[in-house]
């Protein structure tokens, strides 16, 4: 599916499918058992979604996708790690996707417990400073610091993801693959890019 679909293609999908979403006319395509059979030979996603670990931020459901046509990856607060960062890779390098999408949304629980705290018990405190970038440039911008904040994290993981050397880093430059930051509206539903 990804040898011939270009990233313009492949944003346009995501996009046609969240307007799908949005208007609660969902195809749930290929989710069937015959598409099932299809995948358990093989994948071949044609975006990459970097996401939040957040219940309410399903990738496949708010953009009308079935089996096997995206490859997510989910933190909370869709930070990046190198567990990550290899997953991203995978995905680029050996199953062809061109589009990696870094998807920031509304009322992020991460990024708001990073806007009052840089520490917290446990491992959640990594995932907290993990966001204290984008607080810190939140913090520098007129409007809702947590909003934001969102926002500018999704920009800096993405700029995160674009400097990863050495393959994504020579992927982009060499116009192979294509990193994108959005915004999900979880009140509407509505996914914006940035």
């Amino acid at each position: 599916m990804t040898d011939n679909v270009t990233v313009k293609q492949s944003l346009k999908k995501l996009l046609d499918g969240n307007k799908r979403c949005i208007a609660c006319k969902q195809q749930n395509p290929r989710q069937d058992a015959r598409r099932r059979k299809e995948v358990s030979k093989g994948q071949k996603p044609y975006a990459v979604i970097v996401g939040c670990s957040d219940s309410r931020i399903p990738p496949e459901l708010i953009f009308d996708q079935g089996l096997g046509d995206l490859f997510v990856v989910r933190l909370a607060g869709n930070i990046v790690d190198t567990l990550a960062m290899g997953s991203i890779e995978y995905a680029v390098e050996h199953l062809g996707t061109k589009l990696i999408v870094v998807l920031g949304h509304g009322k992020c629980g991460a990024v708001t417990a990073a806007a009052q705290s840089a520490d917290a018990p446990g491992h959640v405190g990594a995932i907290l400073r993990a966001i204290q970038p984008a607080i810190k440039k939140a913090k520098t911008l007129p409007g809702d610091l947590v909003e934001n904040a969102i926002r500018a994290n999704v920009s800096l993981v993405a700029g995160k993801i674009k400097a990863s050397k050495p393959i994504l880093t020579e992927m982009v430059e060499n116009g192979k693959i294509e990193i994108i930051g959005a915004y999900y509206n979880i009140e509407t539903g509505a996914v914006e890019l940035l």
